[in-house]
């Protein structure tokens, strides 16, 4: 009888556990084959949709384009007076990216980067270089700073046709071209006027 039972208490046991597996949760597995699925985007697509929607949040935001105004992070202008110029558009990307620190602005003057922080060279090469975009050896993604014009955007590859394409935060990218105008012609876009200038330096992020 003792054994009977003893018997008995390891079927149900049994029983149990094949219950229990049987209804026991696998857990998922993200692979890199779910399109747009977190993490999944290489460190080039990721700063490059952070270009991207940078612009989207200045035109969603109602910024206007202004050298007088403004913030050195985006956070501290949306929740201020929303201006922006073409060097704050940069130096937010590369904030919010995470190639500078949170409030690290820089613009170009005299053809010279002015600034009051220094790279950090784990993930970002600065090279004066002062050559046509043709002759720069340009990779997608790069921070273009121009000589001759106080200028910096961010070169996005070419299109089909071969025209230069640029995440561009100046003028150009606002309603009036004028300060005061607000941004709505933003994305990829290209500028042709930039085409005779030189780039006086590039800003690589290392690890695109």
């Amino acid at each position: 009888m003792y054994f009977y039972r003893i018997k008995k208490a390891v079927l149900h046991i049994l029983v149990i556990i094949m219950v229990v597996s049987a209804f026991q949760i696998t857990p998922f597995t993200l692979t890199a084959d779910a399109a747009g699925a977190p993490g999944t985007q290489s460190n080039y697509e990721r700063w490059m949709d952070t270009c991207d929607t940078m612009l989207k949040n200045l035109k969603r935001g109602g910024f206007r384009y202004s050298n007088s105004g403004t913030k050195s992070s985006y956070r501290a202008a949306k929740s201020s007076r929303r201006r922006c110029n073409c060097a704050l558009y940069v130096s937010w990307c590369l904030q919010e990216y995470g190639a500078t620190d949170i409030g690290d602005t820089f613009y170009i003057r005299g053809g010279g980067i002015r600034k009051r922080f220094s790279w950090d060279k784990r993930k970002v090469k600065v090279m004066h270089i002062y050559r046509s975009p043709s002759a720069a050896n340009l990779q997608p993604g790069d921070v273009c700073c121009w000589a001759g014009v106080p200028h910096v955007n961010i070169y996005a590859g070419k299109s089909r046709s071969g025209e230069r394409l640029w995440y561009d935060g100046g003028k150009v990218s606002t309603r009036g071209n004028s300060n005061g105008s607000r941004y709505t012609d933003t994305g990829r876009k290209s500028l042709g006027y930039l085409n005779h200038r030189k780039i006086s330096y590039i800003i690589r992020i290392k690890d695109l």
